[in-house]
């Protein structure tokens, strides 16, 4: 385990168990540019989110694209990878460059060494090779790679930001996947998964040697790239269950910024910066998190969640949504009318964060609330509940068969929870209730049985894990 540098600006950012923003982020500049900022997991057959990048980049006539595969383990490989899909879609190979910045080298690649290249945020090659380019695109893989490269150690850009600032600036298109997606806020979550986020809050303490940072462990958060000023962004957001890390980092910070937004895998939040809204493109959507009014006691309340897909669209300036107009709104005419309390999970319907909400609460009749749990494997965690609230609205549409949903201002509680299964009586009639001090083979010997029997019978996962009041069923 080790502590990068750049995490000494955490420190600088912590006041008391809060993580406040505190960045100078230099002059005010207008932002006339647009963002394609997508979850991960980018299809190479997505043409949407390709076609969104490539038409504000100038068209494929007229589109001069820069990648920057810094993020990848195989910079080389994820770089060419982009520029096949550029040239797929019209543009010439000429049109495309690859900007030599990256900080792991590809053995693949045996007549280059990548890991040469990490000082080359400060290269006058490398900037004039930015100059004149009209779109940016950062593969995915180790955000903390990206800023390494691009922001020195004492926290000021490197002039090949400068210079992409410009290109942005200009009117040009900043886009990415993934990692390429969670540099685009000031404030970026680099790791940390969503029970260890609520749990435990921040950590400074991860290994970079793989990425298993990203996924599991404390939050953490450094420094981003600061091209959408208007909330915390987060990826992979639905398949990797991160609402619940955002909402910490959001909550942290809403006094900054009061909203926060996750975005679906192959999906795009467009943001066009003349417009000052956002839009959809790709196979999901973007969950939007209103903090202004959220409070913190043992759990967080006072959430307020909005979802966008297809041509639905948010208007910043007015924190308003603007939903599909060929779309129905459903609260009143709801379609639906399920009683049964679902829980979520790959052996349940309506596994999706949108299906969930939309098939089970706004398009349901039958209920003003449903919740899904988060658990650890002694069925201690938190139980996240949606419920309707005086301005909840949900939006119905079709395309062919598919039903299409949006909805928003959904209202959202976290609160911790303990669990307990009740087995099957006719297992066993006898049973023991852990108090404090047990340990699983003191109360196996007690009961002259096996460990191993009573994990069995009980389905323990972790033998070193009893929670007391647990109840044990014996054999």
């Amino acid at each position: 385990m080790r502590k990068l540098a750049i995490m000494v600006l955490l420190l600088s950012l912590i006041v008391s168990t809060s993580l406040v923003g505190t960045i100078t982020w230099g002059e005010d500049v207008q932002e006339t540019g647009s963002l394609v900022i997508v979850g991960g997991a980018l299809r190479a057959d997505n043409d949407a989110v390709y076609e969104a990048f490539i038409e504000r980049a100038g068209g494929d006539q007229d589109a001069k694209i820069g990648i920057v595969p810094a993020a990848s383990g195989s910079p080389a490989k994820y770089a060419n990878l982009f520029v096949e899909d550029m040239v797929t879609r019209g543009l010439d190979e000429s049109q495309v460059v690859i900007l030599p910045l990256a900080v792991k080298d590809d053995s693949k690649t045996q007549d280059v060494d990548e890991s040469l290249w990490s000082d080359n945020g400060n290269s006058a090659e490398v900037v004039q090779m930015v100059e004149n380019l009209t779109g940016i695109w950062f593969v995915g893989g180790d955000q903390l790679r990206i800023t390494e490269i691009l922001i020195n150690s004492d926290g000021s850009n490197t002039p090949v930001l400068d210079e992409i600032w410009k290109v942005y600036n200009k009117g040009g298109v900043i886009g990415g996947s993934s990692a390429g997606a969670a540099i685009m806020s000031e404030l970026m979550i680099a790791g940390g998964d969503s029970l260890n986020a609520l749990r435990n809050g921040y950590t400074e303490d991860f290994d970079t040697a793989s990425m298993d940072y990203q996924n599991e462990g404390g939050l953490v958060v450094t420094e981003g790239l600061g091209f959408f000023s208007h909330g915390i962004v987060d990826q992979h957001f639905d398949r990797k269950a991160r609402l619940g890390r955002l909402v910490v980092t959001a909550y942290d910070n809403k006094e900054i910024w009061s909203h926060a937004y996750g975005v679906e895998e192959n999906t795009a939040l467009i943001y066009d910066g003349r417009l000052n809204k956002i839009s959809v493109a790709g196979t999901g959507g973007v969950v939007i998190l209103d903090m202004t009014y959220a409070k913190k006691d043992s759990g967080y309340t006072g959430i307020k969640v909005s979802y966008l897909e297809g041509n639905d669209q948010y208007d910043l300036a007015m924190n308003k949504a603007e939903m599909d107009a060929d779309k129905y709104t459903t609260i009143g005419y709801e379609y639906m009318y399920t009683q049964e309390t679902l829980w979520g999970g790959p052996m349940s319907p309506s596994q999706r964060f949108r299906d969930f909400i939309a098939f089970e609460l706004v398009d349901n009749e039958a209920k003003s609330k449903v919740s899904t749990y988060l658990l650890d494997e002694a069925l201690s965690g938190y139980e996240f509940s949606f419920s309707k609230a005086e301005d909840t609205e949900g939006y119905w549409g079709q395309s062919g068969a598919a039903d299409l949903y949006s909805f928003e201002n959904v209202a959202l509680e976290i609160q911790p929870i303990d669990l307990m299964v009740k087995m099957d009586v006719q297992k066993s009639d006898k049973s023991y209730k852990v108090v404090a001090g047990d340990v699983l083979w003191k109360i196996a010997e007690k009961f002259n049985i096996t460990s191993e029997a009573l994990i069995e019978l009980n389905q323990i996962q972790n033998p070193n894990v009893i929670k007391v009041g647990q109840i044990l069923m014996l054999p």
